[in-house]
């Protein structure tokens, strides 16, 4: 997901400069490794930008795919990124471009803990969240999100088969250019 506004950040984030590379390209990179079978980058306000810098080859070849109607927030925008994915798989990863200290060996673990569970989540601090993994059965639920919360309703539904995987990571994301800093003077956290 790279479709919001990045008010807080006032710009484009994902195009930002971390560790020496654009930030949404960390994702990208990570998610290039895991045995899943395709990776869409759902964009909104910044579409136009990450089409130049994919264009240029500032970004690798992805799949960006506009939705015209980010302004609704989060839930709005993974509803439009499963209409065009719902038919070509059995599961989707919700994976937010800011979430850059998550490791491709976290999300393909993610990955294999769904086995047979209906719904695969990061947990960190005893809250769930992103990154998840949806099983094709709700792909109708996912259609109907709306709003900033995104699939938090999902996420904790007790009447859900929900695995989660202890992932601190993930509470780790980029908002503002002084987070974008901070995480750049840490260094890199994985090589």
């Amino acid at each position: 997901m790279a479709a919001g506004e990045s008010k807080r950040f006032n710009g484009c984030k994902q195009l930002a400069n971390l560790h020496g590379k654009p930030l949404i390209q960390h994702v990208l990179d990570k998610s290039a490794r895991l045995s899943a079978a395709r990776c869409i980058v759902v964009t909104g306000r910044w579409h136009e930008a990450l089409d130049r810098a994919r264009t240029e080859g500032t970004i690798p070849a992805c799949d960006l795919i506009f939705n015209p109607e980010w302004i609704r927030g989060l839930g709005n925008s993974i509803s439009f990124g499963v209409t065009q994915l719902a038919d070509q798989c059995d599961g989707i990863l919700i994976l937010l471009a800011d979430q850059v200290e998550i490791d491709a060996s976290e999300l393909q673990a993610l990955i294999d803990k769904l086995g047979n569970h209906q719904l695969a989540c990061a947990q960190s601090n005893g809250t769930r969240g992103v990154p998840a993994l949806f099983c094709k059965e709700l792909f109708p639920e996912l259609l109907l999100m709306k709003g900033e919360r995104g699939a938090k309703a999902l996420l904790t539904n007790a009447q859900l088969d929900v695995v989660e995987l202890e992932m601190p990571s993930a509470a780790i994301d980029i908002d503002t250019r002084s987070q974008l800093d901070a995480v750049n003077q840490k260094g890199p956290r994985f090589a």
